[in-house]
C-alpha cells in the first residue's frame, strides 16, 4: 500500500470506528467527528493516487501534492515551501506557476499569498495532453527563489491515469510539516566533507601545574578569630600576595623569629656605627666591609621572614603574626583549616586555583599511539554540557606526548593547554577525546546531531519524502567537530533529520496516524 493510500485509509478506518461506537456519544457527537474525519482525509491533499514531490534548493525545500492530472479537470496544487535558514513556513509572498511543453504550449496561474501559512494551494486546469516542466517561482520580502519538477504529465482522459501499484517493504513514519513547523527542527544532506582522522580516547580537565598550588602553613600556630576576619570565603577570588590567613606562633616559634629580627636589626646598627667611624679615619675600611657582609646576611634572613611576619613596633612588648599570602591568581577552591584551630608546620590550610587556562590530559590506548606521531589538535566533549569543544579554536596546543605507559591502563597520555571560556571547563571533569593525527580524509559526514543510539546502535531519520521518513541504521567512523563520518547504511544528497529526530522517533511509535494530522484547508 502506497504511503497517501496508507494514509487516507487510516482517516476512513478512524471515521468508521468513531460511527459505530454507540455508547458514549449522540448524534452530534457523530456528525462533528464525521466532518472532522472527512476534513482530514480530503483536506491534506492524500487522495487515491496521489502524486509527492520534495525538491531542495540552496533556500528553500518544496513539498508538493498533487492528483492525477486529466485535460478539462481543476487540479489543486499543494504547496509546502520551508524556508532552509531556520526551517520556518513561508508565511509572506506569492508562488507563480508555470507549465510549459517542449513545442511551447504554456500555462500560469499565481497564488497572491499562502492560504495557510508555508502553504499554497493553486488550481489549474488543463487543455492539452503531455508532459510538462513545471517552474515554481517565490516572490516577496521573506524569501526569493525558483524551483523546477521537470516532469508533470497530464492525461487526455481518466481511463489513461494508470493504476497505481502496491507498494510493499516498510511504511513510512508520518511527521507532517505542521509538526516540524511547530517544533524545533532541520534536515541536511549527507555530503562529503574532509575530516581529520582521529583516535577515540577517554580525558580529564586538570588544572595547569603552574595555576595550582597547595597552600601550607611554614610555622605552626594558632589561627586566631580576632586576627582573620579577612578570612576569604570558597569561590573568591585572590590576587598573588594577597594574605589568606594569620597565623599566631606558639612562643618558641616567636622567640626565633624575635631573635632574627633582632640579629638584623644589631647588625644595621653595627654596620651604621662602623660606617661613621671610618668616615672619621678612626678604623679600617676591611673592619667596614666585615660588617656590611654580615649586615646583609642578616638582612635576608630578616626579609624572608619579614614578608610573611607581621612585628610589632611596639619593641618592649613585642607581638608576631605570621601571613599566609596566596602564591597565584585563583580562586580559593578549598579551605582545610577553621577559626581557633592550631595548625602545624607543613599543614595544608588552602587550595588556590586559577581555571582561565586548564589542561586536557587524554589516555590514548597503546593500540592506537603509533597514529598520534603528528598530533596537533583534537576535540572533545565533557559530562554535562551537550556542545563540543576543539582544542584549536580554544587557542590551545599540545604540551606533551608521554613517552611512558601506564601500567594499569595500558594508554599514554597527551595533554592539550586550552583556554577555558566562562569556565565551563571545570577541573576534574571527565571529557570523550578524539586526538587527531594529522591525516584529512575525504568521506560522506552528516552533523553529529543527526545520530541517536538504539540499544547500542546509531541511527538516524532519513527523509524520503517533506512528511515521511525512514530510521536507518548507520556505521560511524571519524567524528571531527560537529560532524561524523558515515561508513556504510546513507548514500551521498540523502537528507536526514538533524535537529528534531527525537520527535520523528516518537512519532514512529504512534500506532495511528497522527493526531492533528490534515491541513485543514
Amino acid at each position: 500500500m502506497s504511503f497517501t493510500k496508507y494514509l487516507l485509509c487510516a482517516g476512513l478506518c478512524a471515521l468508521a470506528l468513531g460511527c459505530t461506537d454507540d455508547h458514549d456519544h449522540g448524534e452530534g457527537a457523530h456528525g462533528e467527528e464525521a466532518a472532522h474525519a472527512e476534513e482530514e482525509a480530503h483536506g491534506h491533499g492524500h487522495a487515491p493516487g496521489a502524486i509527492a514531490v520534495t525538491l531542495w534548493s540552496e533556500r528553500t525545500e518544496l513539498f508538493m501534492e498533487y492528483p492525477p492530472l486529466v485535460v478539462g479537470e481543476e487540479a489543486e496544487f499543494l504547496a509546502h515551501l520551508t524556508e532552509l535558514r531556520d526551517f520556518s513556513p513561508v508565511t509572506r509572498g506569492r508562488l507563480i506557476c508555470t507549465f510549459q511543453k517542449a513545442d511551447g504550449t504554456r500555462v500560469e496561474v499565481q497564488s497572491d499569498q499562502p492560504t495557510r501559512p508555508g502553504i499554497f494551494i493553486p488550481k489549474v486546469t488543463f487543455r492539452e495532453p503531455g508532459s510538462y516542466e513545471m517552474e515554481l517561482r517565490l516572490e516577496g520580502p521573506q524569501v526569493e527563489d525558483v524551483l523546477h519538477v521537470r516532469t508533470v504529465i497530464v492525461y487526455a482522459a481518466a481511463e489513461q491515469v494508470p493504476h497505481e501499484e502496491e507498494a510493499g517493504g516498510e511504511e513510512p513514519i508520518s511527521f507532517l510539516k505542521e509538526q516540524q513547523w511547530k517544533t524545533a527542527f532541520s534536515t541536511a544532506p549527507a555530503r562529503r566533507h574532509p575530516l581529520s582522522a582521529s583516535v577515540q580516547a577517554t580525558g580529564e580537565i586538570l588544572p595547569r601545574a603552574q595555576a595550582h598550588a597547595e597552600v601550607p602553613a611554614l610555622v605552626g600556630g594558632v589561627i586566631q578569630a580576632d586576627q582573620n576576619v579577612d578570612m576569604p570565603s570558597i569561590g573568591t577570588w585572590v590576587k598573588k600576595g594577597q594574605i589568606l590567613a594569620v597565623i599566631s606562633p606558639p612562643a618558641e616559634t616567636e622567640s626565633t623569629l624575635m631573635r632574627i629580627r633582632n640579629e638584623y636589626l644589631l647588625a644595621q646598627a653595627e654596620y651604621q656605627r662602623t660606617q661613621r667611624l671610618f668616615a672619621r679615619q678612626a678604623i679600617a675600611e676591611k673592619r667596614v666591609e666585615q660588617a656590611r657582609l654580615y649586615y646583609q646576611a642578616r638582612k635576608a634572613s630578616y626579609d624572608r621572614v619579614a614578608q610573611q611576619v607581621d612585628f610589632s613596633s611596639d619593641d618592649s612588648q613585642p607581638s608576631l603574626h605570621y601571613h599566609v599570602e596566596a602564591p597565584i591568581d585563583g580562586y580559593v577552591e578549598e579551605i582545610h583549616v577553621h577559626l581557633g584551630q592550631t595548625v602545624t608546620s607543613g599543614e595544608k590550610l588552602f587550595t588556590v586555583t586559577n581555571p582561565e587556562r586548564v589542561w586536557l590530559k587524554a589516555q590514548v590506548p597503546l593500540t592506537q599511539y603509533a597514529h598520534i606521531g603528528r598530533v596537533r589538535d583534537a576535540t572533545f566533549s565533557v559530562e554535562g554540557l551537550e556542545r563540543a569543544f576543539r582544542v584549536s579554536a580554544l587557542g590551545g596546543r599540545v604540551i606533551s606526548v608521554g613517552n611512558t605507559i601506564d601500567r594499569n591502563t595500558r594508554t599514554v597520555p597527551v595533554i592539550f593547554e586550552v583556554d577555558n571560556p566562562d569556565h565551563l571547563l571545570k577541573i576534574n571533569l571527565f571529557a570523550d577525546v578524539r586526538v587527531h593525527t594529522g591525516e584529512v580524509v575525504e568521506t560522506l559526514a552528516i552533523p553529529s546531531t543527526a545520530l541517536l543510539d538504539d540499544e547500542g546502535t546509531p541511527v538516524v531519520y532519513v527523509q524520503a519524502e517533506g512528511e515521511a521518513f525512514f530510521k536507518r541504521p548507520v556505521q560511524t567512523g571519524i567524528v571531527d567537530g560537529d560532524l561524523t563520518q558515515i561508513l556504510s547504511g546513507l548514500a551521498e544528497g540523502e537528507w536526514v533529520v538533524t535537529e528534531g529526530a527525537y520527535q520523528v522517533r516518537l512519532a514512529s511509535m504512534s500506532s495511528s496516524v497522527p493526531t492533528g494530522h490534515g491541513h485543514a484547508h
